[in-house]
């Protein structure tokens, strides 16, 4: 049975929630990913932060500077004042080293959520996307005794 530990990506980027949320998306563009984990300064996990994050604001209304940004306005400034705990979702979904894909496909499922932070007492030890699903279903197809290459 594949385990998280088997397809995670480790060494997960991560955010802290004073970081701007201009840093937050420098950090998501220049690793191509589209979510990241958010840590306290103790480096325990606090929430997550999403390109839908970026998008939506609570009550489902947009927020000003991507209305600015959507206007051809050039009023771009909450980009660099906003802090990532204004848009994050807290207490995120995570999961640890050992716990069965299934469990991990089952929860993305039930929670609508495209990637899962594994930790080890609380720390951010890798995350799992579905992206990391994808190419461990691939492998399992081009290999599919499980040998060795």
């Amino acid at each position: 049975m594949m385990k998280a530990g088997d397809v995670m990506t480790t060494g997960a980027a991560t955010a802290k929630p004073s970081a701007s949320l201009a840093e937050a998306a420098r950090l998501m563009i220049e690793h191509r990913i589209s979510g990241l984990p958010v840590v306290g300064e103790d480096g325990k996990l606090v929430g997550i932060v999403s390109e839908g994050d970026f998008l939506r604001h609570k009550g489902g209304d947009r927020m000003r500077w991507i209305e600015a940004f959507l206007d051809g306005g050039s009023n771009l400034g909450d980009l660099s004042s906003r802090r990532v705990e204004d848009i994050m979702s807290k207490d995120p979904v995570s999961a640890g080293v050992e716990t069965p894909l299934t469990e991990i496909v089952d929860a993305m499922e039930r929670r609508n959520v495209k990637r899962i932070p594994i930790v080890d007492n609380g720390h951010v030890v890798g995350i799992v996307s579905r992206a990391n699903l994808l190419l461990a279903l691939l492998r399992r197809a081009d290999n599919p005794q499980g040998t060795a290459r």
